[in-house]
């Protein structure tokens, strides 16, 4: 009977335990208007799973993770969203009336934050709006990006 329990407890687990997602291995280059983004983040919506994400480094490369640190992404069709944004210098300035000295606790100057550009056309920054749609294989995956305006 023990045995019996055991080999029904263990055809219970052993299905779960290998379950999930088939995630691959997926790395590119991102670059708009013939230069590289140089800062930012890519995301794979997956249609089936979670997203994937990833860095983008100086160079404009990136390496996807999903569940762990560059795994990749999951197998199968995806939208492809990139935000990537500069921000200027910020300023330090006189408050241009008590209220305004009053809300910042008497602080003598109050720091303007800088302009914040974005890198890339705004479509990209989400699904609803991104054209970019991929299909990630069960293989090592390299997929660049040349983004247009």
């Amino acid at each position: 009977m023990r045995f019996a329990n055991f080999i029904l407890v263990f055809s219970i687990l052993i299905p779960a335990c290998s379950g999930g997602p088939t995630i691959a291995p997926v790395k590119g280059k991102i670059s708009f208007m013939g230069k590289a983004i140089d800062t930012g983040v890519i995301m794979f919506h997956s249609e089936t799973g979670p997203a994937a994400v990833g860095n983008i480094q100086k160079d404009g490369t990136y390496v996807l993770t999903t569940l762990r640190k560059n795994d990749g992404a999951i197998v199968g069709n995806h939208t492809v969203t990139i935000q990537a944004t500069s921000v200027g210098a910020g300023t330090m300035e006189e408050p241009k009336s008590l209220d305004e000295e009053i809300k910042q606790s008497r602080a003598t100057k109050i720091l303007v934050p800088g302009k914040v550009t974005s890198l890339v056309p705004a479509k990209y920054a989400t699904t609803v709006t991104s054209t970019l749609k991929v299909e990630v294989k069960n293989q090592d995956n390299i997929l660049d990006f040349e983004l247009k305006d």
